[in-house]
C-alpha cells in the first residue's frame, strides 16, 4: 500500500507547468500526448495527463523521462521555472515565492 502523497514542492510545480505550456504550444490533445508516450514505452492515460498538469498528480522518474524524451527536451528543461512570467522571470529573490507562478528560490546561505 503507498503513503499519500504531499502536495507538490517548487519542481514538481515548474513540471506541471511545463508540461501543460508545451503540450499546448504543440497542440497536443491529451490523447495526442498519451499516444506518444504509449509509443516510447511509459503510458499515461488522458486521465494521469490532466491530473499531472492540475497537480493532483505526482510524476515518477520514469515519468519525468518519458515525457522529456516526448518533448525532445532534457529533464532539467522540464523542471526549469518559468522564464516568462511578468512578475519575476523565473528568478524570484532567495527566499521568497512569486505569488504569479508560484516559483520559489531557496534562501542564501
Amino acid at each position: 500500500m503507498s503513503e499519500p502523497m504531499g502536495p507538490l514542492g517548487p519542481a514538481g510545480r515548474n513540471l506541471r507547468r511545463n508540461i501543460r505550456r508545451l503540450r499546448e504550444h504543440r497542440q497536443w490533445s491529451y490523447r495526442e500526448a498519451e499516444a506518444r508516450l504509449s509509443k516510447a514505452g511509459r503510458a499515461i492515460s488522458t486521465l494521469g495527463l490532466s491530473a499531472i498538469e492540475s497537480g493532483e498528480r505526482h510524476v515518477d522518474v520514469d515519468d519525468l523521462v518519458a515525457l522529456a524524451a516526448v518533448f525532445d527536451l532534457g529533464i532539467e528543461e522540464l523542471l526549469r521555472p518559468p522564464a516568462g512570467c511578468d512578475t519575476c522571470h523565473g528568478a524570484p529573490p532567495a527566499g521568497f515565492m512569486c505569488l504569479e507562478c508560484e516559483t520559489s528560490a531557496l534562501p542564501t546561505a
